[in-house]
């Protein structure tokens, strides 16, 4: 794109989307696998036993990694997504896709993306989502943003 928009173009274009993201996005909290810790090594540990001075017989501590980003949410509308008959690219097909109702999409920043690829579950709006595809690129002159498709969690 360097011949039709200058570098000073780019670089607004790039400003407003980002305005546009924090204007309308909200807080998420990802949550990775647990971190294991193994307690052996500590002075609670009595190996004879196989016990913590607590009386816990697990040497294995679990530790919860989180973060929490900004993202803007969109809730599916299944009707319309993949139920209509004139839908765009499933129409006539046989292949669609149902998802469970109040699936979501979730669009976030690089930092947000590099950290979800690698997450299991998502909470926002007082409810778990699970992470159901890789992050989808989206940017008008790179890509600055990624979106994911979420499935509630029955908790």
């Amino acid at each position: 794109m360097a011949g039709f928009l200058s570098a000073d173009q780019i670089t607004k274009i790039k400003d407003l989307a980002d305005t546009l993201h924090t204007t309308f996005a909200q807080t998420i909290t990802v949550y990775k696998n647990a971190k294991k810790t193994l307690i052996a090594s500590t002075p609670a540990w009595n190996s004879l036993y196989r016990r913590t001075n607590t009386g816990s017989n697990s040497s294995v501590e679990y530790t919860t990694v989180s973060d929490t980003f900004s993202a803007r949410i969109y809730y599916k509308d299944m009707e319309k997504d993949f139920m209509a008959a004139d839908s765009g690219e499933q129409a006539g097909s046989q292949n669609k896709v149902i998802l469970p109702d109040g699936s979501v999409d979730i669009v976030v920043k690089q930092a947000g993306y590099d950290y979800i690829r690698e997450a299991r579950r998502v909470y926002f709006d007082g409810r778990y989502f699970a992470i159901k595809s890789d992050g989808k690129p989206s940017g008008l002159v790179d890509n600055q943003f990624f979106t994911f498709l979420l499935t509630p969690i029955d908790e």
